[in-house]
């Protein structure tokens, strides 16, 4: 039972590498997707403020599963 305990918090989220991958990949390719919309979006329009919020989620999570990636090799 001790093995299951003697493990650091990063190891558990290294079990999980292949979502991490996955969660990347979709993050960097929906982000450069939205970056692309992003600059024929009206300013003060309604998608312009939906996009700058989607921009900055993607963008957390592409640098959080990053981090976990690159921890983890």
């Amino acid at each position: 039972m001790a093995g299951k305990y003697d493990k650091s918090y990063l190891d558990h989220l290294c079990d999980y590498e292949q979502g991490w991958r996955l969660l990347f990949t979709f993050s960097v390719g929906f982000l450069g997707l939205s970056s692309l919309w992003f600059v024929s979006l009206d300013a003060g329009s309604a998608a312009y403020a939906v996009t700058i919020l989607n921009l900055f989620g993607l963008a957390v999570l592409a640098l959080l599963s990053g981090f976990v990636l690159s921890r983890c090799r």
